[in-house]
């Protein structure tokens, strides 16, 4: 007797279209957790930013851009929590020694956080990975000298940044880090370095400074501030926009802005 396959295959199609096999939901990949938790962060939903990464971790605890992003987005709470912050940071560091991403983000919050020598040596082991990071430089530059009273290192590395980026500011602390030094002579090339960019509100700051014989009074390791004890310290109106815009440079290029659409890998 011939058996015929259209026997059982139509049955069994009715029985499919009656009854469907039930679905099981595919586990998502590392990366694939990993990209919902960057959109979910970006778009400021950070609860859900911290579940999604923390998915990540427990499917490979030793993913170093899971624990930068945990860094980055406590640091982007409401209220920061920067000590959170720079553990994550560290952590990821740790896991991954050359993870340049997540050295600058370490720097970043430890200069948030006042501590200015960490900071440093964060920014300096993110340019010994990669030497041509002229943010890195003007970061590491404005902590020399706002965080540590180190005029000699700050004026090198701001002449760095200046070799490779267009960007006024860079006149300005150079301009601070010579009246540090007490060479008034430079900080007049410095004013007028900044007027010819256009910039007379942080030219005649400088120039009245050295008309006024302000003198620096602080001493090497400690933040920058003047003899003056009515003034407390140099973060003046010009540094003060640099700091809350994450020392954003005139131009509109970044500086060590944070931001968390940016690279995260």
């Amino acid at each position: 007797m011939t058996i015929s396959w259209r026997c059982f295959i139509a049955p069994i199609a009715l029985l499919l279209l009656t009854f469907p096999p039930p679905s099981f939901a595919v586990p998502m990949s590392r990366e694939q957790l990993f990209q919902l938790a960057t959109v979910a962060a970006g778009d400021g939903e950070f609860d859900r930013a911290v579940e999604l990464f923390q998915k990540v971790i427990d499917l490979d605890p030793k993913f170093a851009p899971a624990y930068n992003g945990l860094g980055l987005v406590h640091q982007s709470f409401e209220e920061g929590d920067l000590n959170e912050a720079i553990r994550y940071f560290r952590m990821a560091t740790e896991l991954a020694p050359d993870y340049v991403e997540s050295w600058n983000n370490l720097g970043r919050a430890c200069y948030a956080r006042g501590r200015f020598v960490d900071a440093e040596k964060a920014f300096l082991k993110s340019l010994e990975i990669r030497p041509d990071q002229d943010d890195v430089q003007l970061a590491l530059a404005w902590d020399y000298l706002l965080g540590q009273s180190r005029p000699d290192e700050s004026i090198l590395f701001f002449q760095k940044a200046l070799s490779s980026r267009t960007d006024p500011m860079i006149h300005y602390g150079m301009g601070l880090a010579q009246l540090l030094k007490g060479d008034r002579f430079k900080v007049l090339d410095a004013v007028t370095q900044l007027r010819r960019a256009g910039q007379e509100a942080p030219a005649s700051k400088l120039e009245t400074m050295v008309r006024e014989n302000v003198r620096l009074t602080s001493k090497p390791g400690t933040p920058l501030v003047t003899g003056d004890p009515a003034q407390s310290s140099l973060f003046d109106e010009q540094l003060k926009a640099l700091e809350q815009g994450g020392f954003r440079s005139e131009g509109g290029r970044e500086g060590i802005k944070v931001r968390l659409k940016g690279p995260l890998l």
